[in-house]
């Protein structure tokens, strides 16, 4: 079986075969970013950056798989060097025997709490209508960490509607009461100001120590291309500093890498990442994030308590902390 796989470095298609093990495969000698679906406003960066080592006569390219677990096996067999991943998947394959590292953050969480206009503080969604993905989502551990750390004793109604723009849709339509979205959706179906709602925290703030979005190698990868993931990171770096210095700018390069994605739209979304200062400022992250957000995962009954260690998922080496 072969899948069509489109390589946004060269902006055509490249045919990958699916081998044996069922991952695709891809030709020796390329240094090659894999995201875990579809790329959104805060993938840009890293797909940039690729595109930039491809300028420097790297042959690059960068993949889009159909879903993490693709993606963790792709990277694990060498098809890619490089991965943007969630922490929770770093984890999961650690913990199933694999070895992987976390070497710098890509984004700070880019998720929020919102309300309707009549509820104004946390405490206010006691008894009502809340909702969220679904009970196992990364989004809902968030959500139940900021009620049990800013209204404990607060007892929502939850409910399941799938899809952060989804939630937010419902939400001005004063089908719920709060829920948890992303940014670029809250924009989207706000346009950033709506005084049908208000948000009662930016989750980047409230949970400031969590990973949520990493850039991650195997072992050997770190070990054996140390220089080019050096050399890559270094351009990532640039692509932050571009991003913060005109997002306008940054939304018209970003374009044609966001299906269905408008100028005016990506420019309301990369202010307001700008903005949340939700881009790192330097390519490091320190162990007490790694401690945290695998604290996180534990208390999410989503890793085994004591598993996994900040050694286990990351390499400090290239931080600055």
């Amino acid at each position: 079986m072969k899948r069509n796989i489109r390589n946004i470095t060269f902006g055509a298609f490249v045919t990958l075969s699916v081998g044996a093990s069922g991952v695709y495969a891809q030709s020796a000698g390329q240094f090659a970013l894999g995201l875990p679906g579809g790329a959104g406003p805060t993938d840009v960066p890293t797909i940039l950056a690729m595109e930039s080592f491809a300028a420097d006569g790297m042959e690059t390219s960068t993949i889009e798989f159909d879903s993490p677990d693709i993606q963790t096996q792709a990277l694990l067999n060498g098809d890619i060097q490089v991965a943007l991943m969630g922490p929770a998947t770093v984890f999961a394959a650690n913990a199933a025997g694999a070895d992987l590292r976390m070497i710098a953050p890509n984004n700070s969480i880019d998720l929020m709490v919102v309300a309707g206009a009549d509820i104004a503080t946390c405490e206010d969604l006691d008894g009502e209508l809340v909702a969220y993905h679904s009970a196992g989502s990364t989004s809902t551990a968030h959500l139940r960490k900021y009620l049990e750390d800013t209204c404990p004793d607060a007892t929502p109604n939850f409910v399941v509607i799938s899809g952060s723009s989804n939630r937010a849709a419902a939400l001005l339509e004063g089908q719920i009461a709060g829920t948890i979205v992303r940014l670029e959706d809250w924009l989207a179906v706000t346009g950033g100001n709506d005084e049908r709602v208000r948000v009662l925290a930016m989750l980047s703030e409230a949970q400031a120590t969590l990973l949520t979005s990493t850039i991650v190698v195997t072992a050997s990868t770190l070990e054996e291309n140390r220089p080019q993931l050096e050399g890559y990171l270094a351009t990532l770096q640039d692509q932050y500093a571009a991003a913060y210095e005109d997002p306008a700018a940054y939304a018209a390069l970003a374009l044609p890498h966001l299906a269905g994605a408008t100028q005016e739209s990506m420019e309301m979304v990369f202010g307001a990442l700008a903005e949340a200062n939700l881009f790192p400022t330097d390519m490091s992250f320190s162990e007490v994030q790694v401690t945290d957000t695998l604290t996180f995962y534990e208390n999410a009954d989503r890793i085994d308590a004591g598993a996994l260690s900040a050694a286990d998922v990351a390499d400090f080496s290239f931080s600055s902390n």
